[in-house]
């Protein structure tokens, strides 16, 4: 597999709306799905979407969000990542989360800003929060009742400055 991950443009909101519509309940409606997608895509640079394709087809794509302005020491969320089923379980998630991890890493620096906290929130009973452990360090801070569908784990990550 020959995977690029890189920064989404315009002309990937179909297939990113596709996976999404595919991933989560949430975003069954493809409208809404597209809306969404659409208004956090230009909202630049507080919002990063990156996606990761192989040979021209994208196949998943990850959304970080920086929470509570631009400020020196940064916290960022992984607010969404999702990939396309039939390949899920090959290492993409993995490699989105790294990849555009440092990209955004080296934006902050550009910035003269350091990454501080990563956040992570999934659902408790998601098999997703080993895959955040792995790739991000993250532990479990507290969990949320009864949030989305159910339970939500919302997991760490610190950085020294």
């Amino acid at each position: 597999m020959g995977l690029v991950v890189r920064r989404m443009v315009e002309g990937d909101l179909d297939s990113v709306v596709d996976i999404a519509s595919k991933s989560f309940h949430g975003m069954r409606d493809r409208a809404k799905a597209r809306m969404w997608i659409e208004c956090n895509l230009r909202c630049s640079p507080r919002m990063q979407y990156f996606v990761a394709e192989d040979g021209g087809r994208i196949l998943g794509y990850i959304l970080w969000v920086e929470r509570g302005g631009f400020r020196e020491e940064a916290v960022l969320e992984l607010e969404q990542i999702a990939v396309r089923p039939e390949f899920r379980g090959q290492g993409v998630a993995t490699e989105l989360i790294k990849r555009s991890l440092g990209e955004v890493r080296r934006y902050l620096e550009d910035r003269g800003s350091k990454l501080k906290l990563v956040l992570v929130m999934t659902g408790s009973e998601h098999g997703a929060q080993h895959l955040y452990e792995k790739a991000l360090n993250v532990e479990v801070e507290c969990v949320i009742r009864d949030l989305f569908r159910g339970d939500e784990a919302v997991m760490v990550a610190r950085y020294k400055p």
